[in-house]
């Protein structure tokens, strides 16, 4: 007979999660009402884990109280006339306009005519912040504060109250930029550590088969490299070997050695910024993919997981 704790994870495993609707409609005027008639300004109606969205309502000759957000975010303007004051820059708030705010700016909605109706659009993505852009300009060994949000790819084995396995890769989200069209097309140019700001990380706690290549249970940085005969290939790291030589993630470039992983690159359908999967392939339950999107290409392996009998 299982033990309680073990009957109870067992059960909220079985237990089917409310899944949230694919598609919503939602009547834009009818929110706005009801918030005046509430005598509000701000009604948040969406809120998913890429996207928010809401209708902000601003009276004629009213003070628009807002601070900046860190988030960026877009306004479109469905009733009123005022002008949105974005640092020194100033712009007509009149229906059909569409305002942009990057995340952080100090901005405000100001000589407002006439009640002012806005649809109000919030990115999940928390911008990297800080760091040498911020300053000052080093004159000497300077520590610098630096913010960013991380992705993470995970596959982890369960059932009943254990688990037989799992592994991470955690990894900073760069915007794509063309400047990485030379590495990504160019084979011999210097190692590029796979993110922003902090390494790369690959956490697993059970051995696995990546594009042919095993690795051992542990943790390893994880930069890439563009090999003239072999192509794109994932090195695997020793973080030790990296620690030992105080190598930020800044200078992947002088990394030598480590596992090397061959990828396979193909055209894919663009994407903005990096993202790396793993899945699961159900057909055969111990065997997966690597997906690695950046831009207009994809990078693959094949992942093989041998967790715990």
């Amino acid at each position: 007979m299982l033990p309680l704790r073990a009957l109870l994870l067992a059960l909220i495993a079985l237990t089917p999660l409310a899944a949230q609707p694919a598609g919503e409609s939602h009547d834009a005027p009818r929110l706005a009402a009801s918030l005046a008639e509430a005598g509000r300004v701000w009604n948040a109606f969406l809120n998913r884990a890429s996207l928010s969205c809401g209708i902000y309502r601003l009276s004629a000759g009213a003070t628009d109280g807002q601070s900046p957000h860190d988030r960026d975010e877009v306004y479109y303007v469905i009733a009123g006339k005022a002008a949105l004051q974005v640092g020194d820059q100033r712009h007509d708030a009149t229906p059909g306009k569409v305002l942009f705010v990057a995340a952080g700016a100090e901005h405000r909605f100001v000589d407002i005519e006439e009640d002012l109706t806005l649809l109000v659009f919030f990115s999940s993505a928390i911008p990297a912040r800080g760091g040498m852009a911020a300053g000052p300009r080093p004159t000497e060994q300077t520590p610098y504060d630096e913010h960013s949000g991380r992705g993470s790819a995970r596959i982890f084995y369960w059932y009943a109250d254990s688990s037989a396995g799992q592994f991470t890769i955690d990894y900073g989200r760069p915007a794509w930029n063309p400047s990485y069209v030379a590495f990504l097309q160019k084979p011999g140019g210097p190692r590029w550590r796979l993110g922003e700001n902090h390494w790369t990380n690959l956490d697993t706690n059970i051995p696995l088969t990546i594009g042919g290549v095993d690795l051992e249970p542990g943790l390893y940085y994880l930069v890439l490299q563009h090999d003239a005969d072999a192509g794109l290939q994932l090195v695997a790291l020793d973080p030790q070997q990296v620690r030992s030589r105080r190598l930020d993630a800044y200078e992947a470039n002088e990394t030598t050695g480590g596992t090397v992983i061959p990828l396979t690159r193909e055209d894919a359908p663009h994407s903005g910024r990096l993202q790396i999967d793993v899945t699961v392939d159900r057909s055969e339950q111990h065997r997966g993919d690597l997906t690695i999107r950046f831009g207009p290409h994809r990078l693959t392996a094949p992942v093989v997981m041998r967790p715990a009998d």
